[in-house]
């Protein structure tokens, strides 16, 4: 099979493999590859998409410059080694665009290659055909688009589409006369406070610990006047604090405190819980025993449709202290229908809590 018996695709593929092995000085550029004229009423587009990044952008160049002509490359002689090229006029300064959904107008100088920086990389560079035969565009994986108009031309509509899904349109166009266009630095408020948001925004970790914090009363955290003393009331917020934080947090939050777990048994509700909270479903969690004292966590449910508030009073019993997580509990399925109550008692809950037992002492 001879070269000109390839198929396209291979044709392709040989010529970008003599290319990358011929040397750098003597690679010549590449001619557009041939496309059909449009048909009535349309507008054939090149996409430019840019590489993986440390690929070779000369060669998003080379797909939409023109061919050189026989004439222009003899005139050019052998390559020179003139070092680094020198940096084009709009380098040295910027103008800035706020993207607000509406076409930027972007003008270009023929023979001056103008950079234009957008928020955030391009996935694709879609271009009138017309436009990319007269212009070398180098589109860079982080966002930069070089663009050199061999030739003026109207303005023309180029969409951009970002690795997030935005669209920027650009109304481009190019002319002859005028002063050398500066470098176009296009921003986007809506991506830049969704970034500085993400860069503020909490870890999980962090915003799950300030959560259950925030469901702790302000008299059962740590640290407030009346923790320690002599006050009977502060050993009782202590407790309760201790049976609460098993429910509210992790484990590291818990108190430390010299408590030795003591089983407890369920009891029916309305054997000692008078109305409005006669209704809530409430069961033994865990117990345990300090000192004199004894703390009962309990799991607290409305399966009503109707709020029920915290009120210690309606609690048969001898108990000492009463504490929960939650003022209200509200109707069912609404999400905060669950708390966590932590009753204080000098006996174990169980005999604390007798059915028709002695009347209400809490708070002596």
């Amino acid at each position: 099979m001879t070269g000109c018996d390839l198929p396209f695709g291979w044709r392709g593929y040989a010529l970008g493999l003599a290319l990358a092995l011929a040397p750098a000085h003597a690679q010549p550029p590449l001619a557009p590859p041939a496309s059909t004229a449009p048909r009535g009423g349309e507008t054939t587009r090149t996409s430019v998409i840019p590489p993986y990044p440390g690929a070779d952008t000369a060669m998003i160049a080379a797909d939409v410059a023109p061919a050189a002509s026989p004439a222009s490359t003899a005139d050019a002689g052998p390559p020179t080694d003139a070092g680094p090229p020198a940096a084009s006029p709009e380098s040295a300064a910027a103008v800035q665009t706020i993207w607000q959904g509406d076409p930027l107008p972007v003008v270009l100088k023929v023979g001056v290659e103008r950079r234009i920086d957008f928020p955030e990389p391009i996935a694709d560079l879609d271009l009138p055909q017309p436009v990319s035969a007269m212009s070398r565009v180098v589109l860079s994986p982080t966002g930069q688009l070089h663009w050199l108009a061999h030739a003026p031309f109207p303005s023309a509509r180029v969409l951009a589409t970002a690795v997030s899904g935005a669209l920027y349109q650009l109304d481009v166009r190019a002319r002859t006369e005028g002063a050398t266009p500066e470098r176009l630095v296009v921003r986007d408020p809506a991506l830049e406070a969704s970034i500085q948001a993400q860069t503020n925004a909490p870890t999980d970790p962090a915003r799950l610990e300030a959560a259950a914090a925030a469901l702790i009363p302000d008299f059962l955290r740590p640290g407030l006047p009346g923790a320690s003393g002599r006050n009977p009331r502060a050993r009782y917020a202590a407790l309760a604090r201790f049976a609460l934080a098993h429910y509210s947090g992790p484990a590291r939050l818990i108190p430390k405190l010299d408590a030795t777990p003591v089983a407890v048994r369920p009891i029916a509700v309305r054997a000692w819980v008078r109305w409005p909270a006669a209704s809530l479903q409430i069961r033994p969690l865990r117990q345990w025993q300090a000192g004199t004292l004894h703390v009962t966590a309990l799991g607290v449910d409305n399966p009503g449709s109707r709020s029920v508030p915290f009120e210690p009073k309606a609690l048969r019993g001898r108990l000492l202290f009463v504490a929960a997580l939650h003022p209200t509990l509200e109707p069912a399925g609404s999400g905060h229908h669950g708390t966590v109550w932590a009753v204080v008692t000098e006996q174990p809950f169980n005999q604390a809590v007798i059915p028709h037992g002695a009347p209400l002492v809490l708070g002596q």
